[in-house]
């Protein structure tokens, strides 16, 4: 009996400690609603074109201030894609495409075999929660970002 019971303490305290491991540095994740520890400094949204139109993935994404920001279609998938933000959300990344601070417009590059924007959040002392059109050929959906403070 003592065995299974130490065998049982150890299994269940290594699932809760796979559940509740942080990401690795540098590991890319998929933005979420909810925000991301601070160690996370690069996250993910999905691009794609659905019958309705584009489909987001997460419909809003949450961050901190300095968080790279990189919304991506499918590997294989070409298609361009622009972001509006009714307000700037940051600034480009990418040395060859990286704008001004107050850019609100962003059209994807091609990078590889998939189409990406890729934006560092700005500093905000306060939460930002900004709206954002997202255009596939002429379809286009109103997902958000939320920026808060690091």
């Amino acid at each position: 009996m003592w065995l299974y019971l130490v065998v049982s303490i150890g299994t269940v305290a290594g699932i809760a400690a796979c559940a509740t491991q942080p990401p690795l540095p540098g590991e890319v994740l998929q933005c979420t609603e909810n925000l991301p520890p601070r160690i996370v400094k690069l996250v993910y949204v999905d691009v794609a074109s659905g019958p309705g139109g584009p489909v987001i993935t997460p419909d809003v994404c949450t961050v901190r201030s300095g968080t790279q920001v990189l919304w991506r279609t499918a590997e294989d998938v070409l298609d361009p894609f622009a972001l509006a933000f009714a307000e700037s959300p940051g600034a480009a990344a990418y040395y060859r495409s990286a704008g001004s601070i107050g850019q609100k417009d962003f059209n994807s590059q091609r990078m590889g075999r998939r189409q990406e924007v890729l934006i560092v959040a700005k500093t905000v002392s306060s939460e930002s929660n900004i709206k954002y059109d997202v255009r596939i050929g002429s379809s286009h959906l109103d997902p958000g970002i939320k920026i808060v403070p690091r």
